[in-house]
């Protein structure tokens, strides 16, 4: 039997929040040779760090910036922040179709075993908060017409510090499925990893399987064309593809 409920003021707030964020946004993509991370996670296991492709993904995405300071930027309005530190927006699972996100502070600047530490400390009180948050929405946020909803939203995404507070100055995610493009929502882009998998690769001249893995930019195109992006990429890339610790 069909069922027809109404959004709790909680649910309104979010959706009406992704009506507000609609930017322009590019897709870019890359394949990555996994060969050298997955050696290393493997050596990192040994040790008894509980690293993964995320948290390579997310210190690849670190480390190009460090690399391409022009490129880390935030347009937000009319004016353009260039933040001090590198500030990585992780994406958690959590309880609504918005993934409440951790925020990794000078994630250039840690170890794959730092990042993985402070993601298994952290993610249970990020997710506890998000509830928190949802639970207040849904008991004090009532606010009855959508308008005024996405009035208040409106004005809290056109503060940077906002912004930088909720999701930090670039996301990345990891998805269970080949590729994934997403909206840009608050922060400069999106770096979404797909699974690894096996694929018949030419190296040298010939083919070979080695594990690869799909690495996909949503950026804003008020900051990503398509020079810049190339250029984040190929810098992902080559931190993936020769990793250190």
């Amino acid at each position: 039997m069909s069922s027809d409920e109404s959004l709790n003021y909680g649910e309104r707030w979010l959706v009406d929040s992704l009506r507000v964020l609609r930017p322009s946004t590019g897709i870019f993509q890359i394949t990555v040779d996994m060969t050298a991370a997955m050696a290393q996670l493997e050596e990192l296991r040994k040790r008894g760090v509980a690293a993964s492709a995320t948290h390579q993904l997310v210190r690849a995405a670190a480390r190009a910036f460090a690399a391409n300071p022009p490129l880390h930027q935030l347009v937000v309005g009319s004016r353009r922040l260039r933040p001090d530190r590198i500030e990585i927006g992780l994406s958690v699972t959590g309880d609504t179709f918005i993934a409440p996100v951790l925020i990794l502070e000078d994630a250039d600047k840690k170890s794959l075993a730092d990042l993985a530490a402070e993601t298994a400390r952290r993610v249970p009180e990020v997710r506890q908060a998000d509830r928190e948050k949802l639970q207040a929405l849904a008991r004090w946020g009532r606010m009855p017409f959508g308008f005024l909803r996405r009035a208040v939203m409106r004005v809290l995404f056109a503060n940077p510090a906002f912004r930088r507070k909720n999701v930090g100055t670039f996301q990345v995610s990891t998805v269970p499925v080949d590729w994934a493009a997403t909206s840009v929502f608050i922060a400069s882009g999106v770096l979404v990893g797909g699974q690894v998998k096996s694929t018949v690769v030419v190296r040298d001249g010939q083919p070979a399987v080695r594990p690869t893995m799909i690495v996909t930019l949503s950026g804003d195109h008020s900051i990503w064309d398509g020079r810049a992006a190339a250029r984040f990429l190929a810098a992902v890339k080559s931190h993936l593809e020769s990793p250190d610790s």
